[in-house]
């Protein structure tokens, strides 16, 4: 490949990265406005946010492999700097995308910003569900067919666990991103967890 061409195609993934960090924020704030106006505090609920926590558990995994933990990896040796420099990142956004869904979700307000915090809990979310998203089946590609020419690091199914947990925290994040709403009336009942936000927000819009 010349190396005209591959700067062209980092350039392209680049620009298609900056695309959707940009479009689908501001699509989603013309969408479901309600979601971005309330300050942290404000939005009511029974129990704690349960995505936040399955994204802190695989957080603190990866994070855990980054600095050179072995428990749940099989092949040590096949980890290199570039690996574990993927897997902490991928911690990071992890664990600030759960702090700051949990933020959110307390009944008292905090001097963060709401912006803020919803900007690294949509970067949090979508961190956890697009790298896990491709990671997943390429894991249990690996697991069924024992390819001789690659190896994973890790355990297999320990591996395909997380990342499947990964997927699930990300959807239940964005979830409880869009769909947080203003404190209810006075006489009216507290946001539920199992209340179902998106079909509100889009009777809503409608």
């Amino acid at each position: 490949m010349p190396g005209w061409e591959g700067i062209l195609i980092q350039f392209s993934f680049i620009g298609m990265g900056l695309g959707l960090a940009l479009g689908l924020p501001a699509y989603l704030r013309r969408r479901w406005p309600e979601a971005f106006t309330p300050r942290v505090g404000d939005v009511v609920r029974t129990c704690l946010p349960w995505a936040a926590a399955v994204a802190a558990v695989v957080g603190l995994t990866w994070l855990y492999w980054a600095v050179g933990g072995t428990l749940g990896v099989a092949h040590p040796a096949e980890r290199d700097a570039h690996e574990e420099l993927l897997t902490g990142v991928g911690a990071l956004w992890a664990l600030a995308g759960s702090a700051a869904v949990w933020t959110l979700s307390r009944p008292r307000p905090t001097g963060v910003p709401h912006r803020l915090l919803l900007a690294l809990g949509w970067l949090g979310s979508g961190s956890l569900f697009a790298w896990s998203g491709w990671k997943l089946p390429l894991t249990l590609f690996i697991a069924l067919t024992h390819p001789t020419d690659v190896t994973l690091p890790e355990n297999p199914a320990v591996a395909a666990a997380l990342h499947l947990a990964a997927v699930v925290a990300g959807v239940g994040m964005l979830r409880s991103l869009v769909g947080s709403r203003p404190p209810a009336p006075a006489g009216t009942s507290p946001i539920p967890c199992t209340h179902n936000n998106w079909a509100d927000t889009g009777r809503e819009a409608r």
